[in-house]
């Protein structure tokens, strides 16, 4: 298991691939402020709340009785059109998270680039699809097939550098749930015995150091340690 720092990663991308522009012609949209934030609404509903996304999350599948939640913090990078539909890329940032009296409990999460197909439905943008970049080369030549010239430069980066992403999710979930700003954040592996096996659900394990965390990215090996 590819374990790597993602600033680093972003580091060391220009000179091993110069060329990380996007192939994707479908013509750009232009959107302002408010139907920029209409399309990260729908994507933020979406991703926290489809089934197919978190139903083997680490807390839902091991510890239900916490009644965890999916948080997910996303960034824009651009609008396209299909036909008579939308594709929107972001990269999404995304917690499970509970509270266990006075601890934030954490789960699954992951940080990634995605291309969501979007309609409007009853004048409510709806998420039909989605397009996860494919393993190998840090995602680089998926990516690029997903993204404008622009816009994969822009979500490699995002992807790689957006750690604060994190830091959003888990202030959301602070004020859900009732607690102190201050609260860390206790990984579901530091409530259990350190000798009891994680047990796979389709998403990479890893113990934590109480100073350390975990990101998945979804679709690859590449993870970041944040210290």
């Amino acid at each position: 298991m590819a374990l790597v720092v993602a600033v680093v990663a972003w580091s060391v991308l220009q000179p091993r691939w110069p060329d990380v522009a996007g192939t994707a012609k479908e013509e750009i949209v232009s959107v302002d402020s408010s139907t920029r934030a209409a399309f990260l609404e729908a994507a933020d509903r979406f991703l926290e709340t489809d089934p197919d996304r978190v139903g083997n999350y680490v807390l839902a599948s091991d510890r239900p009785d916490l009644s965890p939640r999916v948080f997910c913090h996303e960034e824009f990078v651009e609008v396209r059109r299909k036909n008579r539909q939308l594709l929107l890329g972001i990269v999404a940032a995304c917690q499970e998270l509970a509270r266990s009296g006075p601890l934030l409990v954490g789960g699954s999460g992951y940080r990634t680039v995605l291309l969501l197909t979007v309609e409007s439905v009853d004048g409510r943008l709806t998420v039909r699809q989605v397009e996860e970049p494919l393993d190998g080369d840090l995602n680089i030549p998926s990516v690029r097939e997903m993204f404008s010239p622009r816009g994969a430069p822009r979500a490699l980066e995002l992807v790689a550098t957006g750690s604060g992403m994190h830091d959003v999710v888990e202030e959301e979930a602070r004020e859900v749930f009732g607690l102190p700003s201050d609260t860390d954040v206790t990984y579901i592996t530091e409530l259990e015995s350190a000798s009891s096996p994680v047990r796979s659900l389709g998403l990479i394990h890893t113990n934590f150091r109480p100073a350390d965390r975990f990101i998945q990215v979804t679709g690859t090996t590449l993870m970041e340690i944040i210290p």
